[in-house]
């Protein structure tokens, strides 16, 4: 068991102390006990490690034989103030999640190489033309991205959302398993952000490994670049302007997904306004408040709860495992939403089981026909318009 690896990864990344776990394990173990397994100074015993196993919501082969992949954390951005003890954790958390992803994409998905290779994918090129390529390689033309999120996991790039402090912005990382093939891309941003503000995050942690680089100022004129093309821009704005109104550049900003201070960052980028424009209404978004929140809707990450739902339904993996994933309360919730019994759950119950359900289908249905739409029948020859109803 590689406890200093697996174990000790479990537990920072939910911010325990040792204590913390003893006391979860309602004394099972001691602290002792659990330092010299972190270390590899001892081995616990089979009933033990499946004791340990339950707390973290793991199997207790994943606890002793570690992930399938190695999830190497490309670039980590945080602001000044940022604690090691929260930035561990941060890192830690991440890189539980991203292995959490994978392994659900492998079971689910029956593969776990990526099909898109992006690390390095225009290592050397300006942002800009890096930015243009991937939108044609991905086939997005110049319209505005809708939900960046969305793009992402459809390309196999998991977006992962962190509770975390405003002093974490966002990281990025690789996952490549033992033939050091790449198997796939993460990357993580902060729960609460703001719309605009998490889009540009998610396209800059993109832009480190498109670009395969730890340059910030590059990965943010790739991430503006891939939100707001220069054609776009000079089309909405012009080639030079010598003044913008706030209307202006709400609606534009509304268009295409960013937020205002990102707007004029971007016009600033392409010379369509002086350095002297963009000052200006750097200081007069800050004074508003603008900078930290915007208008933009937040982007919410459906994939795991897609491919788990899925790999449940095509009964590819346990009801035991979509709670492991998806945790108990998230799995009821989703699984009370299907209201779908098919034959093969039908006779898996009992007779008085399936009268209960086919009782209740009954009336179901009978309160959905006594409409008064079902009222209008339509004479031979004739066709009944219902609106769209039914």
């Amino acid at each position: 068991m590689n406890e200093t690896t697996v174990l000790r990864d479990l537990r920072m990344s939910r911010g325990w102390s040792l204590e913390d776990l003893a006391d979860k394990l309602d004394g099972a173990v001691s602290r002792q006990s659990l330092h010299k397994y972190e270390n590899g100074d001892s081995t616990p015993s089979p009933s033990v490690l499946t004791k340990i196993a339950h707390v973290f919501g793991v199997t207790p082969l994943e606890l002793a034989t570690g992930p399938d992949c190695l999830v190497g954390i490309k670039a980590f951005r945080k602001r000044i103030g940022l604690r090691a003890k929260d930035e561990k954790a941060l890192r830690t958390q991440f890189v539980e999640e991203a292995q959490k992803r994978f392994a659900v994409q492998f079971k689910c998905e029956g593969q776990l190489r990526t099909q898109d290779k992006l690390q390095g994918l225009y290592t050397g090129e300006e942002a800009e033309k890096a930015a243009s390529h991937l939108r044609r390689h991905w086939e997005l033309g110049e319209a505005p991205i809708l939900n960046l999120t969305a793009i992402l996991e459809d390309h196999q790039v998991h977006v992962i959302q962190l509770e975390a402090s405003e002093k974490f912005d966002g990281m990025c990382a690789v996952a490549k398993g033992a033939s050091e093939h790449v198997r796939g891309y993460a990357v993580g941003v902060r729960r609460m952000e703001a719309g605009g503000r998490q889009r540009l995050t998610l396209a800059h942690e993109l832009g480190h490994l498109v670009l395969d680089t730890e340059d910030e100022d590059k990965a943010f004129r790739f991430a503006g670049a891939l939100l707001a093309p220069q054609k776009v821009m000079i089309r909405k704005l012009g080639e030079k302007r010598n003044r913008i109104k706030k209307a202006e550049l709400d609606a534009l900003s509304e268009e295409l997904g960013m937020s205002p201070e990102a707007i004029i960052h971007r016009a600033h980028d392409l010379e369509i306004i002086t350095k002297d424009s963009y000052t200006f209404w750097s200081r007069l978004l800050r004074r508003n408040g603008v900078k930290k929140a915007d208008s933009i809707p937040k982007e919410d990450s459906t994939w795991l709860r897609r491919q788990v739902m899925k790999g449940y339904a095509e009964r590819i993996i346990t009801e035991a495992q979509a709670c492991d994933w998806l945790g108990e309360e998230q799995f009821n919730l989703l699984a009370g939403e299907d209201t779908q019994t098919t034959q093969w759950d039908l006779r898996k119950k009992t007779k008085a089981e399936r009268a209960e359900l086919l009782s209740r289908a009954a009336a179901a249905a009978e309160s959905y026909y006594n409409n008064d739409r079902f009222d209008c029948v339509a004479e031979a020859g004739e066709v009944y318009d219902d609106g769209g109803l039914a």
